[in-house]
């Protein structure tokens, strides 16, 4: 306990900082392994930048490592770090920062370094630290944790921690509840320790806007961003096991595709436009292409989607067609015409039945484990929401839960709905030269 309680002084004396009650128990903590499943606003990128950066100069010659599923969160965490230590007198002038390619933070001996967990881990391995911090462990892959961090700390008796909002029922799931075993055994070795901070256990944040987000979510949601509990999915459309299963099948360095289908879903200020490419081989579709934006003219994202188009060798791309989807195919129609685009491009109505039929043809090529994702934190969090919802009138509805998005997830359904129709057409196409070579 020595050397946590060093670390807090450290950050009292220098940035003057005062954890509130839980963060003051996590961080005095000095398990092998922590986890800690925390609802939103509960202070874990703060706590971490504390922590990290008044263990490096608390530990001279100490290297630590910040993990995130994406290099904007691996940001979040070292940025935070970068300011403490340039911010203050004491630490400034023995702080030297790298930002490119990676981020990369000397303390006079000592050295932080972020990294991304994608691409299963090719940025990490190499590498050997003191402490590895997985930030949003939940998004990073189970065999990242374990075939690749797990050897970075094996030299040194490494220590890892792993923080993030909870994500089904995964392999972050299954080390916090063997946190909890052994926290509430007489274990006093206490190997792996886990904890659960929900948004509440912050007492700067207001209660009342806690209860305010609590009427704006359902509750499932609100279970796990301000609850920080791991539910189960009944209502939702994908499961966890089909989502893992889809993020296992993906390859980044894929085999050439028969022939690669995207689709486009409209939007301009509240939601995002979103663009989905999907490559097919054979019965297998997989993500090769994500972008969204917003905010910007209906000329500016025409462009945007032929040039998104072009990059990732689209050869049909479906479109919202719906009220200003129709004049916007048009206009892609026309562009890509007079840019000689060689890409056929197509429309779609959504009605309620439409929609649900493109989305149950979505769920249902992920429970066939018919498709490979990406590790694509916005993705993700929308397949994560995407709900059943049961109407008033008694009707069954698809959309994503109060306050979420689902543009990518309408994307890769129309994605994957004009791979399939391609793909018919190529059959019947070959079925019918074949008839006419053979006389049949």
């Amino acid at each position: 306990m020595l050397e946590p309680k060093k670390r807090l002084m450290i950050a009292k004396w220098i940035w003057g900082w005062k954890p509130h009650e839980t963060q003051r128990i996590w961080m005095l903590d000095d398990s092998p392994v922590k986890v800690a499943a925390c609802g939103r606003r509960w202070g874990k990128t703060e706590s971490a930048a504390v922590d990290v950066a008044s263990m490096a100069i608390a530990c001279p010659g100490s290297v630590q490592m910040v993990v995130s599923p994406t290099y904007d969160q691996s940001r979040l965490i070292s940025d935070t770090v970068e300011r403490l230590l340039l911010g203050s007198s004491l630490t400034r002038s023995v702080t030297k920062v790298i930002r490119t390619p990676y981020p990369k933070i000397n303390v006079g001996r000592s050295l932080i370094m972020a990294r991304t967990a994608d691409e299963d881990g090719r940025n990490l391995r190499g590498h050997a630290a003191h402490r590895v911090i997985v930030d949003e462990a939940a998004y990073v892959r189970d065999s990242v944790i374990q075939e690749v961090i797990a050897p970075m700390l094996a030299d040194n008796g490494g220590k890892l921690v792993m923080i993030s909002t909870p994500f089904g029922k995964n392999h972050f799931y299954r080390a916090f509840v063997q946190g909890q075993m052994n926290s509430s055994s007489s274990n006093h070795a206490r190997p792996i320790r886990s904890f659960r901070f929900p948004s509440w256990l912050n007492p700067h944040i207001c209660r009342e806007y806690i209860e305010s987000q609590r009427a704006e979510l359902t509750p499932r949601q609100f279970a796990v961003e301000y609850e920080a509990q791991f539910v189960d999915d009944q209502s939702s459309v994908f499961t966890w096991d089909d989502i893992e299963a889809a993020l296992a099948d993906y390859h980044p360095n894929a085999p050439d595709y028969e022939f690669v289908a995207a689709g486009i879903d409209w939007a301009r200020y509240g939601d995002y436009t979103a663009l989905v490419a999907v490559g097919v081989a054979g019965s297998t579709l997989a993500v090769t292409g994500i972008e969204r934006f917003n905010g910007i003219s209906w000329h500016l994202q025409i462009n945007r989607a032929v040039d998104f188009l072009r990059r990732h060798g689209v050869s049909a791309v479906l479109t919202d067609q719906t009220s200003i989807g129709d004049p916007l195919l048009e206009q892609l129609r026309a562009r890509a015409y007079e840019d000689c685009l060689d890409t056929r491009v197509e429309g779609i109505v959504f009605t309620n039945q439409s929609k649900r039929e493109l989305i149950d043809e979505l769920a249902l090529r992920f429970a066939r484990r018919a498709i490979a994702i990406p590790r694509h934190e916005e993705l993700l969090r929308e397949l994560q929401y995407f709900e059943y919802r049961l109407t008033e009138a008694g009707n069954v509805r698809l959309q994503a839960g109060a306050g979420c998005t689902d543009d990518l997830v309408v994307a890769l359904a129309l994605a994957c709905r004009q791979a399939r129709q391609m793909g018919a057409s190529a059959s019947y196409l070959a079925s019918g030269m074949r008839s006419t070579m053979y006389g049949w």
